[in-house]
């Protein structure tokens, strides 16, 4: 433990994990024995240069908000544009903010941090645990609206995976894009490429982007598959052209730009919360 990275390890010592407190409670490292699940955090620069391709990168809200703007209840609420080229707000504040350590011990961490309007415009405590058994890798995510109002929110975890010789990810629907990735709220049959991405292709060298409405909740990296909670009903794909060694596969509550589509979020009552989690395993 040093420079706010925690280690934590599995019973039987084959699973390893390193997390960050202070950098938005990102998984930095995640191995199985000597090989790398999720593409490593290897120094500071890395992380300047590109926070969301190493690790899992906590965003709320995510992906893109068109304009930093959105409407809810009648009444319109501004965020940061921190994509100035496109004018957008791109995935929220979340991963850059101090979590703090709740609970730690040698196989799970437990961190918590509390918004009351700084990063996001609504009031929110997220609680995220990380826990190594072995079987694999659990994170936990709890959402709660600490504000007197309906907080609406899209939530997703941008998984960067090595990559590896095989993709297989469930997907049903294409959201379509405009030149500047802002969704149009139409979806859309799959191209012939995509549809490789559901019935198994080899991803190395060939580039990829999308957003996708799942169509299921299991994913196959290589040899691990990745269950995630059925509040996720998105999947984002990425691996920076194909040239990064690294596909990341984003789990999403919510659509792109989902604040500014009808049914394209979700709603957590104040006082309620909302409960997410992923597994990462061997097949």
């Amino acid at each position: 433990m040093g420079n706010g990275i925690y280690k934590i390890n599995s019973p039987n010592g084959l699973w390893h994990a390193e997390i960050s407190a202070c950098r938005g409670a990102n998984t930095e490292k995640l191995r199985y024995k000597n090989e790398n699940v999720f593409n490593p955090l290897q120094n500071e620069k890395q992380w300047r240069e590109n926070p969301f391709a190493q690790g899992s990168p906590l965003l709320l809200p995510a992906n893109r908000t068109d304009g930093g703007r959105f409407t809810f209840e009648g009444r319109e609420y501004r965020l940061y544009i921190t994509d100035k080229k496109n004018s957008v707000n791109l995935h929220g504040l979340l991963y850059r903010q101090e979590f703090s350590v709740m609970d730690f011990c040698e196989n799970r961490i437990t961190l918590q941090y509390e918004n009351k309007g700084e990063i996001y415009p609504f009031s929110f405590c997220i609680t995220a645990e990380y826990i190594l058994e072995s079987d694999g890798f659990k994170q936990i995510f709890t959402i709660k609206n600490t504000g007197k109002t309906a907080m609406p929110y899209t939530f997703a975890l941008h998984t960067s995976f090595c990559e590896l010789e095989y993709l297989n990810v469930p997907l049903s629907l294409a959201l379509e894009q405009d030149e500047r990735h802002i969704p149009t709220g139409r979806y859309v049959p799959l191209k012939s490429n995509e549809a490789k991405y559901v019935s198994g292709t080899d991803p190395r060298g060939i580039a990829i982007s999308g957003f996708y409405k799942a169509n299921g909740n299991t994913a196959v990296i290589g040899n691990y598959r990745y269950t995630v909670s059925d509040l996720f009903d998105h999947f984002i794909l990425y691996n920076g052209g194909g040239v990064g060694g690294y596909i990341c596969v984003e789990p999403q509550a919510g659509a792109v730009n989902g604040l500014n589509i009808p049914g394209g979020h979700k709603v957590i009552p104040t006082g309620e919360q909302d409960v997410l989690w992923t597994h990462t395993g061997l097949l």
